[in-house]
């Protein structure tokens, strides 16, 4: 009505999703829209009785266990995120968070976790920093070992995966603050061309670090549950410091 020559209908068929519309044409914030995960589906699974941190008793209750690692070393936090399975369901036993640490340092936690008789299947990214990391841990420990390069593709079955799993509510997780903002920060956009993409800004010393390391999780324990574990209470034989990174 100002007098601006633009075609409406045009600029709106360039643009791949509604919510990118909205956000750059129409002034509207969005912020929902694009996260994968929205705070009203995450405070619906919060268990407070849960936490966060994981411990000496968590780790060693017997159980089918999946991990997930998500390797950082200067700016990104270093996340390991322990799940159990329960036929379709998932429950938290708790997470390791490393800040700075050196790789054998982050190998030796590691190595602690898979002492462990119940964990059956550790998902590790080794893209870039982690690609040493998970060389080493499957010619240590062969096929219980994982090792996930982050492309596209892989992303998205990620994302898919997490997503499908908080919406059936199998999953429970802890009232962290962090990790609920860490796992809504991942954004779904689509670019001009057509391809989805998921990203999330580095804040507060994070990048998407703990959501990172439960889809992993989740990665690890499969599509399907696999045969039960026979209970065990053995507790793994550590030394004083695998302890000390494991359980603080």
């Amino acid at each position: 009505a100002g007098g601006a020559p633009h075609d409406i209908d045009a600029l709106r068929a360039a643009v791949a999703d509604e919510a990118t519309w909205r956000a750059a044409y129409e002034c509207q914030f969005v912020d929902e829209a694009h996260a994968l995960l929205p705070y009203d589906l995450l405070l619906a699974r919060v268990d407070d009785t849960l936490s966060y941190h994981l411990s000496g008793k968590n780790m060693c209750e017997p159980g089918d266990l999946y991990a997930g690692y998500d390797v950082g070393r200067k700016h990104d936090l270093s996340v390991l995120v322990v799940l159990e399975r329960i036929k379709k369901e998932f429950r938290w036993r708790g997470a390791v968070e490393l800040r700075e640490a050196p790789f054998d340092e982050q190998f030796e936690l590691l190595g602690s976790v898979m002492k462990v008789p119940g964990l059956r299947r550790l998902a590790i990214d080794q893209s870039g920093l982690g690609m040493q990391l998970a060389e080493e841990l499957v010619r240590k420990h062969g096929s219980r070992v994982e090792p996930i390069t982050m492309t596209a593709p892989v992303k998205e079955s990620l994302a898919s995966r997490i997503l499908a799993v908080f919406q059936s509510g199998n999953v429970d997780i802890p009232d962290h603050r962090p990790l609920i903002d860490d796992l809504h920060s991942i954004q779904r956009t689509v670019t001009l061309s057509g391809n989805v993409r998921y990203a999330a800004p580095r804040d507060a010393g994070s990048h998407a670090d703990r959501w990172t390391a439960l889809a992993l999780a989740l990665h690890a324990a499969g599509p399907a549950p696999r045969e039960p574990i026979k209970p065990s209470f053995t507790e793994p034989r550590l030394s004083r410091r695998q302890q000390f990174l494991l359980y603080g």
